[in-house]
């Protein structure tokens, strides 16, 4: 009688990989909850802001840095996600100016004291670790004010590949993505950069306007999304957030809202 032929090497180790893969799939929810308790007992949560170490009351942020930051007062305008400042749902600066182009805003904090500080630190000196805290806030203030807005993606304002590749990281990009986790929607790379442009933050209101004009292009892949969230960091006059969300608009978007940490 003639033996079976013993498996090759090869068919051994992918029995071997097949093996140890079921293994580890079954033994994963256990590394992660191990994990994760080493770690916090290793490394106690701190206070992203300020580095000091947090109570057992679950905040994200210490008792002292959350004292410092403004919230947005309600009632709330629906054109920028500012406070109202009369008895209409717009404030006095959307009241005066042209239209906006989106059909909701919502923002959290007033863009001042601390919130100044931490927004510059998030995206210009790699404070990447505020964006889980900031995503969180964000996501809380849209089922807040915004509950019955449908919505299909979130999209981040993008930046010129040029900024992107010297920050590290596109700012937006971090909040969506927390976001949407949130929400439970997909984030989208909706717009890119068709140009590069001067910090917005350095302009007037007319040259905050023209820095933008033209400067977004629709990425045409796939289908679009009818209803759909534009995340950035801050709004102060919208000239960004009008130039995307036009963009969308054209492309064939039919409803925009757009969703900011601060409002300036």
């Amino acid at each position: 009688m003639q033996a079976a032929p013993r498996p090759s090497r090869r068919e051994r180790s992918g029995v071997d990989r097949v093996f140890l893969t079921r293994i580890l799939r079954r033994a994963k929810p256990w590394l992660e909850a191990s994990g994760h308790q080493a770690a916090a007992h290793v490394m106690p949560p701190v206070c992203p802001s300020c580095m000091a170490q947090l109570r057992a009351d679950g905040d994200a942020l210490c008792a002292d840095c959350r004292g410092a930051l403004r919230p947005l007062a309600a009632p709330r305008c629906r054109g920028c996600g500012g406070t109202v400042d009369g008895l209409l749902e717009l404030c006095g600066d959307c009241l005066a100016g042209a239209a906006r182009p989106w059909e909701r805003a919502v923002s959290v904090f007033d863009y001042g004291g601390r919130m100044r500080e931490l927004v510059h630190r998030f995206k210009y000196n790699g404070g990447v670790c505020l964006a889980p805290f900031f995503a969180a806030e964000m996501a809380a203030a849209w089922r807040r004010w915004a509950p019955d807005e449908p919505a299909e993606a979130v999209a981040p304002v993008p930046l010129h590949w040029r900024r992107r590749l010297r920050r590290g990281y596109n700012q937006a990009e971090l909040l969506a993505a927390g976001i949407g986790a949130a929400l439970g929607l997909p984030v989208r790379s909706l717009l890119r950069r068709a140009r590069p442009t001067r910090q917005q933050a350095r302009l007037e209101r007319e040259a905050r306007q023209r820095n933008v004009r033209g400067v977004f292009a629709a990425r045409r892949r796939g289908a679009w999304p009818e209803s759909v969230v534009v995340v950035d960091d801050v709004m102060t006059t919208g000239a960004t957030l009008e130039a995307a969300v036009r963009e969308l608009k054209a492309a064939g978007v039919k409803r925009v809202c757009v969703l900011t940490l601060a409002r300036g």
